[in-house]
């Protein structure tokens, strides 16, 4: 066992995956989350890219199957009128509930011996305390560029036309996949000044009216929502400099950076980042290294390895959601197969 013991802000995606990882490198770890499990969040519940196979190495992707998650192959993108064909994943993605995945993975971690402390806020000053790690969430920007509200609910009855369907339209965009029983998750963005008024618990039907082709419309008679299971997350804000920073803090998931939705990158980004941060968080914790010598180390390597996708994705959703720019994309909706596979490259 090293010496030095870790504490763990956030018992998220992030979080969790950071504890999990440091319980297998030997590091007494201790993860502080203010909520309680199991609950609702808002997240797209699609896991694209590396995280997928960090699943495995974590050792809980045979148990978010048999809790009910599932591989997904296919997508297919829709415009206001445009529409791409169904386009096979340049690889296979994972798709399930926060729900049900952070249940599983906090009690991983608990039955590695690791602790885990629910219902329970960090004082802001202790947060800069040696040994910690920020894991707690994005943090929210009340700047006026903070223009988008994320938003998120089940719904049974929806038949998909491929594993992951876009809908984007002048207004936001959102995407949706099944879950664990046959759920489908419907999570997506919408500018803040749109959520004045808006009642999803009484107008989702008429919400999803409005935000989906115009082929889903039939759809939309036969289904039910999950009770409990809206969520709503404000004040978000997209930069390329988010990796940018002269504090002293540890950061992982979307407290260290967030990455547009559309990339369906999100899930997996935050899983990658606690991998990425266990390794010098272990050498600090075997005393092999002090705390101020990890942290510029990890931010190097934190920069190094997201900044790509980052400089990539954030001007694609600008350009994307621009409202003059919405015959360009209806035509890359409909011709979405000719370059997926570069766009999949450059996010990730």
């Amino acid at each position: 066992m090293t010496t030095r013991p870790i504490h763990i802000v956030g018992g998220g995606v992030a979080g969790l995956a950071l504890g999990i990882r440091l319980r297998q490198l030997g590091v007494k770890t201790r993860i502080s989350e203010s909520g309680t499990y199991p609950r609702h969040r808002v997240c797209g519940e699609f896991i694209s890219g590396r995280g997928v196979k960090l699943l495995r190495e974590l050792g809980v992707f045979d148990a978010f199957l048999r809790g009910g998650g599932k591989l997904a192959e296919t997508m297919k993108f829709f415009g206001t009128q445009a529409m791409s064909p169904v386009i096979r994943m340049p690889q296979p993605a994972f798709c399930i509930s926060r729900y049900a995945m952070d249940r599983i993975m906090s009690d991983q971690f608990k039955s590695m011996g690791g602790e885990l402390r629910t219902g329970l806020r960090v004082a802001s000053e202790k947060l800069r305390d040696e040994g910690t790690v920020l894991a707690n969430g994005r943090k929210p920007n009340t700047e006026k560029h903070a223009t988008w509200t994320g938003y998120k609910f089940h719904v049974q009855g929806l038949k998909l036309e491929a594993d992951l369907e876009m809908h984007f339209n002048n207004g936001g965009y959102l995407g949706m996949c099944a879950v664990e029983k046959d759920w489908v998750n419907v999570c997506g963005l919408m500018p803040s000044k749109h959520v004045t008024g808006l009642n999803l618990r009484s107008q989702w039907k008429g919400f999803l009216r409005s935000n989906l082709h115009p082929k889903k419309h039939h759809a939309l008679e036969t289904i039910e929502m999950m009770e409990g299971s809206i969520c709503f997350v404000s004040g978000i804000s997209y930069n390329t400099d988010q990796l940018k920073r002269a504090d002293p803090l540890v950061r992982v998931g979307d407290r260290m950076s967030t990455i547009p939705p559309l990339t369906g990158n999100g899930m997996s980004l935050a899983i990658e980042s606690a991998w990425l941060a266990s390794g010098p968080i272990a050498q600090y914790a075997s005393s092999k290294n002090n705390w101020t010598e990890m942290t510029e180390s990890l931010t190097g390597l934190q920069s190094r390895y997201f900044q790509k996708r980052l400089a990539v994705s954030i001007p694609l959703q600008s350009l994307l959601m621009a409202q003059k720019m919405h015959g360009i994309r209806e035509y890359m909706i409909k011709h979405l197969s000719c370059f997926h596979q570069t766009l999949f490259r450059l996010t990730r």
